[in-house]
């Protein structure tokens, strides 16, 4: 579908025009079909495929610029989300004068903030937004976006009250996310009621545009000495290298300032006015290259990235999804490399299972990477018994009910529990069929 056969306000379709935005991406058509034009939209899909604009371009054509009122407020996770999307409309703002876009933090006069048409703000300064002035009448939009992030760092209740004070009869709402799962679904029940969902992913995990790699060295288990010789044998347009810790990234931002690569570094440490300023310099393509935490794996746009590299993979198997879809964005191909650790094992198992196709490459001695011959022993999955199975879903039940921070990683405390002895309970059973065996295979020694 073509912006220009949909009934957009010229000036919008100017910007589209300027920054070459002519045609829908599958979810943009899905979402700006007539039989979907003014309903509450559940939207997901894979990271990268324009979800921003589903509701972005239906508020831009639907508010009244003659007005100075809020008429959108948009709820994301973090500042980092926030100044991208303030960025993304302050493009048309800059086309027409009369629109005016307000991002909540903390210098900004809220009695100015009012006369706004647009609100971008984290949940908590949007609570102490709508609880200053009663804005219920004027409003029209309400968005989550990244509703499963938003979710997942605990701010449920906060939305709700946000939720409580702005609703009225006409609002439309809109939720975003690439991982939209049964459990997420349950908690925006309560907020997007009569939302329809609409989706062009056939998996969360799967993206045909990313490569997925594996990168071992012979001989050598320093996975700093591993990162140093593969960064010499590729040359990325701009890449992102994923640590675990605060400390991790230091200490790669280090090494690699030591040995002369162009590179910058972000983290949770770094002020606001810090981070605004490296994510400018990324867009101006300061550096080729960006040492990062996963403050910035979720929902941040950097649109010339074409490799990520991950220092050690994530707890969460969704994690690592979320740091590969930095790349393979609006149809480019990208590569997402893991610098092999033994601690590795299970979740490259884990994504494994949920369809990820690895490549296996070695680094040998001449420093070329050649593929690996011999991939990783992939590990059956345990099948549960219907009581295990049952015990899993009640603290599933219990738990989700309790919306604290930290909460997610209780259950999976609780859940790592059981599934843990039921499986010493399988190797008790294995060494017991092998002892059984010997035994067997001893007496009949002694027969003869």
């Amino acid at each position: 579908m073509k912006f220009k056969s949909l009934s957009l306000k010229p000036w919008i379709l100017d910007v589209l025009n300027k920054k070459q935005i002519y045609e829908t991406t599958d979810i943009q058509t899905e979402s700006f079909l007539s039989k979907n034009n003014g309903k509450s939209l559940i939207i997901t899909s894979k990271t990268g495929s324009g979800k921003t604009l589903c509701f972005l371009i239906n508020i831009l054509n639907k508010i009244d610029i003659d007005k100075n009122n809020v008429q959108a407020l948009i709820l994301v996770p973090t500042k980092e989300l926030a100044n991208q999307i303030y960025t993304v409309f302050n493009e048309f703002a800059r086309q027409q004068n009369k629109l005016r876009i307000k991002m909540l933090s903390n210098n900004v006069n809220f009695n100015e903030a009012y006369k706004s048409q647009i609100i971008i703000a984290t949940p908590n300064k949007a609570l102490d937004f709508v609880r200053g002035k009663n804005i219920k009448e004027s409003i029209k939009f309400f968005v989550l976006d990244e509703a499963d992030m938003l979710i997942d760092f605990g701010f449920y209740n906060t939305i709700l009250n946000v939720f409580n004070e702005i609703n009225n009869q006409y609002l439309i709402k809109y939720a975003t996310s690439a991982t939209l799962h049964e459990s997420l679904a349950n908690h925006l029940k309560r907020i997007l009621t009569n939302a329809k969902v609409i989706s062009t992913s056939d998996s969360i995990w799967l993206n045909d545009q990313i490569s997925h790699n594996i990168i071992y060295q012979s001989n050598n288990i320093d996975p700093y000495d591993t990162l140093n010789k593969f960064l010499k044998t590729i040359n990325p347009y701009f890449c992102i290298i994923f640590a675990n810790t605060k400390n991790d990234a230091n200490n790669i931002y280090k090494r690699m300032l030591e040995n002369n690569y162009n590179v910058g570094l972000i983290h949770q440490d770094f002020f606001e006015r810090k981070r605004k300023q490296i994510y400018r310099q990324i867009l101006d393509n300061k550096f080729q290259y960006l040492v990062a935490t996963d403050l910035i794996a979720r929902g941040i746009d950097i649109p010339h990235a074409d490799v990520v590299i991950s220092f050690g993979l994530p707890l969460d198997t969704m994690w690592y999804i979320h740091r590969a879809g930095r790349i393979g964005r609006n149809k480019r191909n990208g590569y997402s490399y893991c610098i092999y650790r033994t601690s590795d094992d299970n979740l490259i198992n884990n994504l494994t299972h949920k369809g990820i196709k690895w490549n296996f490459y070695l680094i040998n001695k001449d420093l070329k990477i050649i593929p690996k011959n011999k991939e990783l022993r992939i590990k059956k999955k345990i099948k549960f018994d219907e009581q295990t199975n049952n015990q899993i879903k009640k603290i599933i039940y219990i738990n989700s009910k309790r919306i604290k921070p930290g909460y997610k990683k209780k259950i999976k405390k609780q859940i790592h529990k059981i599934k843990q002895k039921v499986r010493h309970q399988n190797i008790e059973k294995k060494i017991k069929k092998i002892l059984i065996k010997k035994n067997i295979k001893d007496s009949k020694k002694d027969r003869y």
